[in-house]
């Protein structure tokens, strides 16, 4: 019998800076979107500091 590994379906919604840069209502966000969203040049840092944001946001 095989043990199957369920693999999380990946969204692949687009977001835009300014989209985020409306959400950032608060000194943390703006913080994190200027410093860290912004400059970052690897794409899967960049799309993790953009969860993190999001989450944050939810929050």
């Amino acid at each position: 019998m095989k043990n199957t590994i369920k693999k999380e379906k990946q969204r692949t919604t687009a977001i835009t800076i300014t989209q985020l840069k409306e959400m950032a209502t608060t000194k943390k966000l703006k913080d994190i979107l200027k410093t860290y969203i912004e400059h970052e040049k690897i794409t899967s840092v960049r799309t993790a500091w953009i969860e993190y944001f999001l989450d944050l946001k939810k929050t």
